[in-house]
């Protein structure tokens, strides 16, 4: 609670920079800057030891960046790190907590933390986020999972003289000491209170008018203290040091202020303070409201659809190194290949350069936009590549000696579920060697498909690519080019978790018969599965949920199992935006469009007993343009073109859409709508770590100075109930949603704004996203239970993961890497089991600081605590709880290759092995 009864006797000031890398500028200019501020710094403070102390923003990619530039500068500046006079870390950069996975956060704080150290010095102990937008609910727990007891904070809160020290309670119960930083100068107030007034006077400091200044701060400044001391932070965004800084505080000292200005850093302040606080207002979990009050309090909620194209290949990176690259590389160095561990940290160290605030937020200038999706581009194609090879090593290296066949097809499950049911298997084949290509007025194959077992498995033959390229390059040879035929069909597959399943084709003879030949030449009768899920012309059934079509576009679906019917899904509604990066603004007359009156063509692209795929193709007339002056829409209208795919397949529950939009219209959000039609009160969406509870009735923000934008964060689960039976939303790269209050509880999750207004500059069409856009999202109804946050969580991950197949011929293997061992692997195989469907993994990986050792994270997504087991496919020689940062917390039990674990409610825990 606010200090009442001990009066502010000390001030510890900080000084800093805060360094946006990219922003209204691209990332060479701003290091320009940077380089001439480091500089400054190192010549000034190796000259006046009164200059005592720097902090680096809390990231160490600025260190980094400057040395790129000045590798001559490398001893003095590490030297001044070493001497604790210049502070690092703990961060890589400043992220964005919403926009990017918990495991991204870990990432970068791991690659900030051993940076400094690499530096010879420990991170600053800090959570340093003092300019992002909105705080998650598992940040505390994040950051104690790092030795971190503390955050600066800034945006989120209500800002109307809140205390300047509070309590901050993750999701699981883990407490962090916040500073919370006023709402009118944030992370700058010493900087704009004593600095800033005197810049069009070339910083000449007035000794009585910066006496005076002190004053105001100092009562401003009691206003919110809850002890007798507290911290001013010289220093804001890009900003140069104050040379003459020891005089301020030589002169505030002598000034009979009866508060002592002090020189120093974070960490001395918050030694001090550690031991002073008492009573503090307590904030639990996720913190984004409105600002109330403030002149930056802004917590910007519509950076969550800016540009989304971004946040689309930011979600699959991270999937790529999270679900694939790395728990496969580990997999595959169990069976004798080397763990890739440089190339995957330069992947994550592509990837996390595009996780500071303004960048994956959308809201910079187009060439910081255009500069990250390089990044994204060498993130993706490291990732693939290692996939790649870990996959195909697995498939080199299978014991065929007892199966006989012309073709191995194995498919992979990156996550903890195992999977039963339909699923979608891509290969290839010689081209022109399938009766499918070359006999296709037969409508059959020449192939059969078997299990290890020799079982025959029925499949559906979905689609066909003809005379596409496959190149592969021998080791030791140049790359060689033939022309294949590429099939997707559907079977019915048992994968397991964290493993694979591998099937064998045998072709058969195929042979179209010529004239005379009849009594020469029996042909093999063509393989057909036939069956079909079509009711009548607009209606699917499954097995599980029956589908219809509507005219306009919509669909509905029945939940077969529990009787629950959901109608006019997929209702397409679009409305203008002048706003930019950061909010969405709808001009005074903001006329908004739906496409409930369209006239939509269906067709089924295919159908059979195992797979359905519907095509919507649909469109909604909108104006093209905002009109001049920005109070209403245009006048002139053009059509966009939106065509769905709906894949049903047989007895699944989820209906799988990818939708896809030729955007040729600016100022606009383009929403879908999902009218649950449940009693709901309150509803779920997924953020890093946690599944979150919503009220559906928002509070009323009437009054708030920020514009309450009425969306809420969501990283790919949205869900609403009546307590019975919900509707859930599956998404990848979406992040902007709400339930609304109307009646049939709709979901409106953002698909995309179209903005034209950059920061600091005249604008572009970079931000309109003036192309081809595609989206992938699923539906599904379910039954409120126990199970059902652990159905959802694992179902999820399997949608956002996928799998994938690797096939090849049964004859010589073609080795493109040097990378070989015994070809002894079986055909069916599980590296890694998690007893308990709540205890869901969020990493596999190598250690980062012990050779030989593995990571694995779990998250118990459930109310109640867990004791289960993690099972490996070998013995388990030794076992140790770890926190995030990989340190030493205590030995766990160990049978033979099982491994007992406990974790509470919503905690994140972290497991070390040698197997």
């Amino acid at each position: 609670m606010k200090n009442i009864e001990n009066k502010l006797n000390k001030m510890y000031v900080i000084s800093h920079t805060h360094w946006d890398r990219e922003w209204y500028q691209d990332f060479q200019t701003y290091r320009n800057r940077l380089v001439g501020l480091i500089d400054e710094l190192l010549d000034h403070m190796e000259t006046d030891p009164n200059y005592k102390y720097f902090m680096m923003d809390g990231q160490t990619i600025v260190i980094d960046d400057y040395l790129e530039i000045r590798p001559e500068n490398r001893e003095r500046l590490l030297g001044l790190i070493q001497q604790g006079r210049v502070k690092v870390g703990p961060w890589y950069v400043m992220p964005d907590e919403f926009l990017v996975s918990g495991e991204s956060l870990i990432r970068n704080l791991l690659k900030g933390c051993r940076s400094s150290r690499a530096w010879g010095v420990e991170p600053m102990k800090s959570g340093y986020v003092t300019d992002v937008f909105g705080h998650n609910s598992q940040f505390p727990q994040i950051l104690k999972g790092f030795g971190i007891d503390n955050a600066v904070l800034f945006r989120g809160f209500y800002g109307d003289g809140d205390d300047s020290e509070i309590w901050w309670d993750a999701a699981d119960g883990s407490r962090v000491l916040g500073l919370k930083l006023d709402e009118d100068r944030s992370y700058g107030d010493f900087y704009f209170f004593l600095r800033w007034p005197f810049v069009d006077r070339n910083f000449n400091y007035e000794r009585e008018e910066l006496i005076e200044r002190a004053k105001a701060m100092i009562d401003y400044k009691s206003k919110r203290a809850t002890t007798n001391i507290i911290m001013g932070l010289d220093g804001v965004d890009h900003i140069e040091i104050e040379p003459q800084l020891p005089w301020m505080l030589k002169t505030l000292n002598e000034a009979g202020l009866e508060v002592e200005f002090i020189h120093t850093h974070l960490e001395h302040y918050l030694g001090d303070l550690r031991s002073k606080v008492g009573e503090l207002q307590v904030y639990q979990g996720e913190q984004r409201s409105p600002g109330f009050n403030g002149l930056n309090n802004w917590v910007l909620a519509n950076v969550l659809s800016s540009r989304i194209h971004l946040k689309q290949k930011n979600h699959h990176c991270e999937t790529l190194l999270e679900k694939w690259a790395e728990p496969w590389g580990v997999f595959a160095s169990l069976e004798g290949r080397s763990y890739p561990k440089q190339y995957l940290s330069k992947a994550w160290e592509f990837l996390i350069q595009n996780h500071p605030h303004d960048s994956i937020c959308g809201c910079s200038i187009d060439q910081v936009h255009q500069d990250m999706i390089y990044r994204f581009d060498q993130s993706r194609l490291i990732s693939e590549l290692m996939i790649g090879e870990q996959l195909v090593y697995i498939s080199n290296h299978l014991d065929l000696s007892q199966h006989e066949g012309n073709h191995v097809i194995t498919v992979f499950n990156p996550v903890q579920s195992e999977i039963n049911g339909v699923i979608e298997v891509e290969f290839a084949l010689p081209a022109m060697s399938d009766a499918a290509v070359t006999m296709f007025q037969y409508g059959g194959t020449s192939f059969r498909i078997y299990d290890a077992m020799g079982n025959e498995i029925p499949y559906q033959l979905m689609e066909v690519r003809k005379n596409s390229s496959q190149m592969w390059r021998p080791y030791r040879d140049i790359p060689h080019e033939r022309k294949v035929d590429r099939y997707a069909i559907a079977l019915h597959a048992q994968v397991p978790a964290f493993g694979y399943v591998s099937f064998i084709m045998r072709k058969l003879d195929m042979i179209e018969v010529g004239d005379g030949e009849y009594s020469r030449t029996r042909m093999s009768t063509p393989v057909r599965y036939p069956g079909s899920m079509q009711v009548n012309t607009h209606t699917w059934d499954n097995g599980r949920i029956r589908v219809q079509a509507q005219r306009n576009g919509t669909i509905d679906f029945e939940d077969l199992k529990t009787g629950m019917k959901f109608q006019g899904l997929l209702l397409l509604e679009d409305e203008a935006d002048i706003g930019e990066g950061w909010n969405h603004v709808s001009p005074v007359t903001n006329e908004v469009f739906n496409s409930f009156g369209a006239n939509a063509d269906i067709s089924v692209v295919y159908d059979g007993p195992l797979q359905t795929r519907i095509r919507i193709r649909n469109s909604i007339s909108v104006p093209n343009a905002i009109q001049a002056g920005e109070t209403r829409r245009g006048e002139s209208f053009i059509d966009l073109l939106v065509t769905t795919y709906l894949d049903i397949r047989k007895e699944d529950p989820v209906i799988r859409c990818h939708t896809v939009i030729n955007n040729n219209a600016r100022d606009h959000r383009l929403r879908l709508l999902f009218p649950s039609g449940l009693n709901a009160d309150h509803y779920h969406t997924s953020t890093p770590f946690d599944l979150v509870e919503r009220n559906i009735m928002p509070p009323d923000y009437s009054k708030y100075m920020e514009k309450d934008r009425n969306v809420v964060p969501h990283n790919g689960i949205i869900t609403v109930d009546d307590g019975s039976n919900g509707l859930a939303i599956y998404s990848k790269g979406l992040y902007e949603a709400i339930v609304r209050s109307d009646e049939p509880r709709t979901i409106a999750m953002t698909l995309y704004r179209s903005t034209g207004k950059e920061v600091l500059s005249d604008g572009g069409d970079g931000g309109q996203l003036l192309n081809q856009l595609e989206f992938h999202y699923a539906i599904r109804s379910f039954v409120v239970d126990e199970e059902h946050p652990k159905v959802l969580w694992n179902e999820h991950q399997q949608f956002a993961a996928g799998i994938r197949t690797v096939d090849r011929e049964m004859g010589q293997v073609l080795y493109e890497t040097m990378q070989r061992r015994e070809a002894d692997l079986p055909l069916d195989h599980s590296f890694l089991q998690v007893s308990h469907s709540g205890l869901v993994v969020s990493a596999v990986k190598a250690s980062e600081d012990r050779k030989g050792s593995y990571i694995i994270r779990l998250l118990n997504v459930t109310a109640d605590e867990i004791q289960g087991t993690l099972a490996f496919d070998r013995p388990v020689l030794s076992a140790r709880l770890v926190n995030l940062d990989e340190q030493f917390i205590n030995d766990l039990n160990i049978r033979h290759n099982e491994v007992d674990i406990i974790a509470k409610s919503k905690q994140i825990i972290t497991i070390e092995v040698i197997l």
